[in-house]
């Protein structure tokens, strides 16, 4: 009758969950929880267009030089005496001056001009002709002003106008008792002769201000990747959109103008990025001024794999001890992923839950959700706002409801940290120095200096968590 009691008794509390020191534990599992659903990511944000200015300066001095080449010797000669007995040859006398200012290229060009004219007289029809020739020569300088445009194809078109005055010596000839002032007769020569100079100052200037050959090489060459730093292999990406110009400037003996490169800019690390390169060169938009920085994304990449080893170093194979030992879990695996804007972790655990007698274990895979956030003062990754998705939830109710009211996703906020101090540092680093000036090509140089470097946004992406820092700066590319 006793064995029979307590046979009864013992099934009656196995029923009820109570646990003796010879019973069996009621045991629940949370294996029915699916792993890591398939992401469903945001949108990147839109990226921030930046200018990289190319100042041109030209110079007057190396114009002049350039014209004092090109334009030498004889300009003009007629040795024809039939029709007016005057032979005139124009030669240039020295060099020709160039100055900026106004808003106008001026040019003087002096000239020494020789003439020979014929003195003829009959007495009378039978008479024999009477005839003298004489030389001389003179001087005089044509004075030019040019007004300079940049042409929608980036050509120069320059629009020159001008005129002659005479110098000390004046343009007479002494022929026997007769002075004679050459002035009107030259003059009109000397007129129809202007405009082709004229014409010929514009086609040297047009010429030799090639605009279009430095913006193209400029615009292919920032297309390259630019390696900042071998040590950690970070790489200046620039991605051009547009180009924009200001107005030609005229002044203090240059010609000056400024070119804005509007571009998309970013760093990143690890193998070199590949760029489908723009061959073509956009048609430019008139500006009145130039922004003076640029923005630059530096990006800095943590993948869930590295995300899920760092986590792993820390809780894997842990015990949490909650409640004075009443509770407890273990970390047996775990994994990282994202969805959307958050981080997603995966933990395979097992537990053990006492109420009273009652002893409940449970095993199988429960999933947390956070934010990834960056940690100024300690320069790290962190993640906040860590909690049990709905679906653990559910089940965490019917078998461990407690962790869901006890500090363990703040111990597991703390243990996911991800230090890119050093990192930052690197990139930092690699991006002043690199900025400081850097060729692209033979002829194409890329100068800046870094003004600011800031945390900006926390993305998360398929591949991991991508960090955004904005440097800012002032970029030139200098095309020699």
């Amino acid at each position: 009758m006793r064995v029979y009691f307590r046979f009864l008794l013992f099934c009656m509390l196995a029923l009820l969950g109570l646990t003796l020191p010879f019973s069996c534990q009621k045991s629940t599992t949370l294996s029915s929880l699916s792993s890591i659903a398939p992401a469903n990511f945001h949108p990147l944000p839109a990226r921030r267009l930046s200018t990289v200015t190319l100042p041109i300066t030209v110079p007057t001095s190396v114009l002049e030089q350039q014209l004092n080449a090109q334009i030498s010797g004889v300009l003009y000669q007629d040795d024809d005496m039939e029709a007016d007995d005057l032979a005139v040859k124009v030669t240039k006398a020295g060099p020709l001056r160039l100055r900026a200012e106004h808003s106008k290229l001026y040019v003087e060009v002096p000239l020494r001009v020789w003439a020979k004219g014929r003195w003829q007289w009959n007495a009378c029809e039978w008479c024999k002709k009477l005839q003298k020739t004489e030389e001389t020569e003179f001087d005089m300088v044509v004075r030019t002003e040019s007004r300079l445009q940049v042409m929608p194809d980036y050509t120069l078109k320059s629009y020159t106008n001008g005129d002659f005055a005479w110098g000390d010596r004046k343009p007479t000839l002494s022929l026997g008792p007769l002075r004679i002032n050459l002035a009107p007769f030259i003059e009109p020569r000397l007129r129809g002769q202007l405009s082709p100079l004229l014409l010929q100052m514009d086609r040297e200037l047009e010429r030799r201000v090639n605009l279009k050959a430095y913006v193209q090489e400029a615009w292919q060459q920032l297309q390259q990747p630019l390696e900042l730093s071998k040590d950690y292999g970070a790489w200046l990406a620039i991605d051009p959109q547009a180009i924009r110009i200001t107005p030609l400037e005229l002044q203090n003996n240059q010609l000056r103008l400024q070119i804005g490169i509007d571009a998309f800019l970013g760093v990143t690390s690890g193998q070199k990025p590949k760029t489908l390169v723009k061959p073509q060169l956009p048609n430019f938009s008139p500006a009145r001024t130039l922004p003076q920085e640029a923005s630059i994304e530096v990006a800095t990449d943590v993948p869930y794999q590295q995300l899920t080893l760092l986590l792993r170093k820390e809780i894997q194979h842990k015990t949490f001890h909650f409640e004075e030992g009443k509770h407890q879990l273990t970390v047996h695996d775990l994994a990282v992923a994202g969805s959307g804007s958050q981080l997603r972790l995966e933990l395979e655990v097992s537990g053990v839950a006492k109420s009273g007698f009652i002893t409940k274990k449970f095993q199988g895979k429960v999933h947390l959700a956070g934010t990834p956030y960056f940690d100024a003062p300690t320069q790290s990754l962190k993640v906040r706002g860590l909690d049990f998705e709905v679906q653990t939830q559910d089940q965490l109710v019917n078998t461990a409801d407690w962790l869901l009211h006890n500090k363990f996703r703040n111990q597991l906020e703390a243990q996911f940290t991800v230090p890119v101090k050093e990192q930052l540092a690197s990139l930092r680093k690699s991006l002043s120095n690199g900025l400081t000036e850097n060729r692209l090509h033979e002829n194409v140089i890329l100068r800046g200096s870094l003004l600011s470097f800031e945390p900006d946004t926390i993305l998360v992406t398929p591949a991991g968590i991508r960090a955004l820092f904005l440097a800012s700066g002032r970029l030139a590319v200098a095309v020699q």
